[in-house]
């Protein structure tokens, strides 16, 4: 038992021992709006448009008309969707022999005019408007001419050993878009890129080569140029064809002038007026590696030509004398900065300003696979709206922090943080991305993976998404990707419920400033010079680097990830790292060796403000890239270990964590650090998380347990002062006061499996009936599902009658049944192929009385319940349980209506192609859970 005498640092002494509870006094039930007039508090209950949930709108195929782009919006709206994202992409035709309406091509006056229907059409629906650039992904088009498409140069290496005559045959390309560049023989361990002998003039006009060598071993390294090599994934008619050269302004600017040229010959010349925001998707580049004049820039920069080093770079398997590979790794690191920065110059930010010019925001994904074409956070400082992406049924690639196969993937705290970094409001992600399980994503999942989402610091969704599909489709209809948002879906019915708890959240948190004590930096420059820009190691070296803001937010702090650009950007305040609207308390320097030395000189400058540093593992020994001197070097070395004389205690080095013991080690290591947690929690768990943000004096705390079987229980202790706490109900858009103790700023938290509690505390006056002390009994008006679920595990009886069950299929079909033991419908041959909702029937009789828990047990999946014919809701998550009312030695009507997924329909469909499509990527032989399992009983109340 906490002493509720104790102050707030009594508590965090204790806090991490052992579990407790508090007395609670009974408070008033007051509505936060009777409070409150504040803008954000008065919409919460109906979030606006720009809070809701976007749909990416897959128009499949362009095979758009007006009559069904009303019809789709419509049926859009009324699940109270905020808007979309018009995304023309390819349409299989081959799985679609009866194709109704036709194609139209990208930027032609017909799509145009269907691009202002849906213009219109949203504006009259309160709903916004965002386009992607071009169709698919990347940027291309059959109409670039042939200087503007992608280039790259790839490598071919061939052993050979002398003494003797080497012949070897070269593929001489033939067409425009391949050249023969470089034929180099290089011992097989050089020690200099002088080694490297030029032997394209013994390669004869029908390509036999023809080398005598001396006794060795050597490597004969191949370098041919190419363009017009990768095609827009997708690409829909107009807009298919050869990738844009992202590293060629004069083509993006073109590329780019062309689509809002067009659209203003239709929208009018502000097509802010009609187009929030244009957006560009992850950046797939893969082989682009060059541009015409990359030689040229990268002497005027860097003062040494690439050319002789350009074999060495290209092969990262090569094995070079030992002193030499430092100096290789450090021309590669050149030759990365050199392609991110053009990106960056060339690209990213003509997008921007385009998007400026035309008076719509930016929407831009800086992620993309293989390359990371920027140090990631640069790219998402720029955008006025950073954006991540997320996958369902997909593990992703921090496997330690495995969450139920749900890729929460980094990219989503590089996007927030460029969000916080630059004060930008919206952080949206690519949410529900799902190319495996089409008909298997339940609704419950979808709000696991929104929780998550918002605990990473995104506040806009983007669904993954509604496909395009015309009733004359048929049944499943076009489906290019994702979570089967469909009218067709069995949760269709439902989605609202979903949609308004989303709106909730994010509007909250779209409108409200984050607070993060701890920056991250991580050592992306030393994986340029080992790897080039390859994204697999950026994403897991070191192992623990992008599991940190996961270890340390179960122990109360934010983290944001940062870069050098911001430390060098920053400035440095009373032991604050301060950039933009954000002030860091604590940087944590992530196994880097090599840093500029205008990054160290930031290192210094915070330290010497009273900021505190830790180095995990390796800490800075050198400069970066290969005009880097040994003075450079030195100062660096130098500057480092002054850092830990100067500031004892404030800066520090320690090991880098073990795999599997991140989340210790980030206890071990914090507590060593001046540094209070925003919240602390007596019992941390690893799949508990929070967020913390601000608006006005109002500090808000979003608490998710992910765990899907296990209910947590524990004191919360906010570092908030004497504000008093609210909850505020994301499902209903009530708020009431939390229940507390002397000490307001210490609650007591129950969280049932993946639950969530959205916390505010205000700064008011104590209500008087707050104060009758700390032994008043926790008052019954808070025996509902706002506060606490309250069974008595040990006192229930199971409810064992005999079931009637009217099984109603989303086919059109009913059937009936009845059942003395409830089981799963999947195992039953007649009902393995159900889908749709099935209602359970039965009466009872107790000698109970008064309020109880009926707990439905194992529910597949959704469960509507009524009770003597009065309607008692619908549980879409978590535990089906409900309070119910119960009268002695009456006879009480249950009915329990259960929707199930569509799976087990569509998996029973054999000669449906589409269907079958998604079926079989799942990869799942046996059908899904689907109805009530049970057991169903009724808990007496806990008190």
């Amino acid at each position: 038992m906490i002493d509720t005498r104790c102050t707030r640092r009594s508590f965090l002494k204790k806090t991490v021992v052992c579990s407790s509870a508090v007395s609670f006094a009974p408070l008033a039930m007051a509505s936060w709006g009777a409070q409150e007039s504040r803008p954000l508090v008065d919409s919460f209950a109906n979030p606006p448009s720009l809070a809701r949930p976007f749909f990416r709108w897959w128009w499949n195929g362009n095979r758009v008309t007006a009559k069904e782009i009303r019809r789709e919006l419509r049926l859009m709206k009324e699940k109270c969707a905020g808007g979309v994202e018009i995304n023309p992409i390819a349409l299989d035709e081959e799985l679609y022999p009866h194709l109704p309406a036709k194609p139209l091509d990208w930027l032609s006056k017909e799509w145009l005019n269907m691009v202002k229907v849906a213009c219109k059409e949203a504006k009259s629906l309160d709903m916004y408007v965002d386009l992607i650039v071009g169709t698919g992904w990347p940027f291309g088009g059959e109409f670039l001419a042939p200087e503007e498409t992608i280039q790259g140069v790839e490598l071919e290496v061939r052993d050979c050993k002398g003494p003797g005559t080497f012949e070897t045959r070269i593929e001489i390309p033939n067409d425009d878009n391949h050249k023969l560049i470089q034929l180099k023989l290089f011992p097989a361990v050089p020690q200099s890129e002088a080694d490297g002998q030029d032997v394209m003039g013994r390669l004869s006009s029908d390509g036999k080569l023809q080398i005598e060598l001396d006794d060795g071993e050597y490597k004969l390294y191949i370098i041919t140029w190419r363009s017009r090599f990768r095609d827009v994934l997708h690409g829909a008619p107009g807009a298919d064809g050869p990738v844009l050269d992202h590293f060629n302004k004069t083509a993006v600017e073109k590329y780019l002038n062309r689509m809002s040229d067009e659209l203003k010959s239709v929208l009018g010349d502000d097509l802010g007026a009609h187009i929030r925001s244009m957006f560009c998707d992850s950046i797939e580049l893969e082989g682009a590696n060059w541009t015409g004049d990359l030689p040229d820039e990268f002497e005027k920069r860097y003062g040494y030509s690439l050319m002789p080093w350009l074999p060495l770079l290209l092969n990262r398997e090569i094995t070079v004398k030992a002193n030499f590979k430092e100096t290789v790794d450090r021309v590669r690191f050149d030759m990365s900065k050199l392609l991110a920065d053009l990106f960056m110059e060339r690209f990213i930010q003509p997008f921007h300003q385009w998007c400026g010019q035309n008076n719509v925001q930016s929407r831009y994904q800086a992620y993309g696979v293989p390359f990371l074409y920027t140090n990631l956070l640069d790219g998402y400082l720029v955008p006025d709206i950073p954006e991540s992406d997320q996958w369902l049924f997909n593990r992703g690639w921090v496997h330690e922090a495995e969450i139920d196969q749900i890729r929460y993937a980094i990219w989503n705290k590089y996007a927030s943080s460029g969000a916080h970094l630059t004060g930008k409001k919206i952080t949206s992600c690519e949410a529900m991305t799902n190319t495996i399980g089409v008909f298997c994503a339940t609704l419950e999942y979808i709000k696991q993976a929104t929780d998550l989402n918002i605990i990473c610091g995104v506040n806009q969704l983007v669904l993954h998404g509604f496909n395009y599909s015309p009733p004359e489709a048929g049944f499943p209809g076009w489906i290019r990707y994702g979570t089967y948002f469909s009218e067709n879906n069995t949760w269709w019915p439902f989605a609202g419920l979903w949609f308004d708890y989303a709106a909730r959240l994010c509007h909250i948190f779209q409108n409200s400033a984050p607070v993060t004590q701890i920056a991250i930096l991580g050592n992306t420059p030393d994986k340029w010079s080992k790897y080039g820009l390859d994204r697999n190691p950026w994403n897991t070296e070191p192992h623990y680097l992008h599991q940190l803001w996961q270890a340390f937010n179960h122990f109360g702090y934010m983290s944001d990830y940062i870069n050098s650009t911001v430390l060098e950007n920053a400035t440095f305040e009373k032991g604050k790292l301060c950039y933009g609207p954000m002030a860091y308390k604590l940087l944590l320097v992530t196994d880097v060796s090599s840093l500029s030395s205008k990054t160290v000189e930031a290192l210094n400058a915070f330290a010497a403000s009273g900021g505190q540093i830790i180095f995990i593992g390796q800490v800075p020994i050198k400069s970066l890239g290969y005009k880097g001197t040994m003075h450079d070097d030195e100062f660096i070395k130098s500057t480092i270990e002054e850092l830990f004389t100067q500031y004892p205690g404030m800066v520090k080095r320690v090991p880098a964590p073990e795999k599997g013991q991140v989340i210790p080690w980030a206890l071990h290591t914090i507590q060593g650090m001046r540094l209070v947690p925003d919240v602390l929690f007596t019992v941390p768990d690893e799949k508990l998380f929070f967020i913390h943000h601000t608006e006005g004096d109002n500090d808000i705390f979003l608490i998710s347990n992910q765990n899907r079987d296990k209910r947590l229980e524990f004191d919360a202790s906010f570092s908030t002062g004497k504000k008093i706490p609210w909850k505020l109900d994301a499902e209903t858009g009530e708020s009431k006061r939390y229940p507390h103790g002397m000490l307001p700023e210490i609650i007591n938290v129950k969280l049932g499996p993946l639950e969530s509690l959205l916390v505010v505390y205000k700064l008011e006056a104590e209500p008087a009936e707050s104060k009758k002390g700390v032994d008043a009994i926790f008052s019954n008006q808070f025996v509902d599902k706002d506060f606490f679920t309250i069974k008595d595990p040990e006192h229930f009886f199971e409810i064992d009658s005999t079931w009637t069950i009217e099984l109603k299929h989303v086919n059109g079909k009913v059937y009936h049944k009845s059942l003395k033991t409830l089981k799963n419908l999947s195992t039953d041959p007649e009902l393995s192929s159900f889908s749709g909702t099935a209602v359970y029937t039965c009466k009872f009789k107790s000698g109970w009385s008064g309020k109880h828990v009926l707990d439905l047990g194992r529910v597949f999946d959704i469960a509507e319940l009524k009770f003597d014919n009065k309607e008692l809701g619908v549980k879409w998550w978590g535990e089906r349980q409900f309070v119910v009312e119960l009268v002695p030695n009456t006879e009480h009507v249950l009915q329990i209506s259960v929707t199930n997924l569509l799976f087990n329909y569509c998996a029973s469909l054999k000669d449906n192609k589409i269907a079958q499509l998604w079926v079989d990527r799942t990869k799942r032989t046996e059908p899904e859970p689907a109805g009530l399992l049970g057991p169903v009983r009724v808990y007496k109340i806990k008190s």
